[in-house]
């Protein structure tokens, strides 16, 4: 059998394998967005945003307490911009710029609101959204998705097997999952906020995850681009 009807099937296997689920989130992410966009307050949305700011349990308030000060928007690109070089120290050039441009993705969220959504009130009251500075989608949420998604990613692909990696690993995923739920509990954003603020980044996060280990060898044919970009390493 000769090597390009393989590589032909390998390819298309991956395909098949990667890219229904990156259209079935984006699908999901658009759909929802346009219901949040038709609706004001979804059936249920102000009670579960109620249960979640009347949590009050102790190990809850220092994990919110550190979430809501990396993401602060002063702190936010600091951290990211420390990441940025030691992602580079560690794992190399094309391992960095994979990491900024995913995280630079969340620049969108400062652009425009998706959805007049205003941010709830102390007694949950929906108020008038003011553009610009409405609550969907969180851009704390997609940030914390791709910026310590992709680090989580980076983790497994770069690093040996070990503690050391998983330990890490655990660390990067409890901050993408408690990021969203700790933005409801200081009544920073409405519940479905939260919800489709992690559909909207999911897609970005897995066309990342799919395209790095694959890029390198799409640039056969442009070797100054993949020296450029440090992908010439990772073949």
């Amino acid at each position: 059998m000769s090597e390009r009807p393989r590589q032909a099937r390998t390819v298309e296997a991956d395909l098949l394998r990667w890219l229904p689920p990156i259209f079935v989130t984006a699908a999901l992410a658009t759909a929802f967005t346009l219901v949040i966009r038709a609706n004001e307050l979804l059936t249920g949305e102000r009670s579960i945003t109620r249960w979640f700011s009347d949590l009050d349990v102790v190990v809850v308030a220092p994990i919110v307490d550190v979430l809501e000060f990396i993401s602060r928007d002063e702190v936010a690109p600091a951290v990211f911009v420390i990441i940025f070089p030691i992602v580079w120290w560690a794992w190399g050039r094309y391992a960095a710029l994979t990491y900024l441009g995913t995280g630079g993705i969340t620049v969108l969220t400062r652009i425009t609101d998706l959805a007049s959504r205003p941010r709830p009130t102390d007694d949950l009251q929906w108020t008038e959204a003011v553009f610009g500075a409405g609550g969907y989608p969180s851009g704390h949420v997609i940030y914390a998705m791709l910026v310590f998604g992709m680090l989580a990613y980076l983790v497994g692909y770069y690093m040996k097997p070990g503690r050391s990696r998983t330990a890490l690993r655990v660390l990067l995923v409890v901050l993408v999952l408690t990021m969203g739920p700790s933005r409801v509990i200081n009544l920073d954003h409405w519940a479905m906020d939260v919800f489709g603020s992690y559909l909207l980044a999911l897609p970005f996060l897995l066309t990342a995850i799919w395209l790095h280990p694959r890029l390198p060898g799409w640039l056969d044919r442009a070797p100054r681009l993949q020296s450029l970009v440090g992908a010439d390493r990772e073949l």
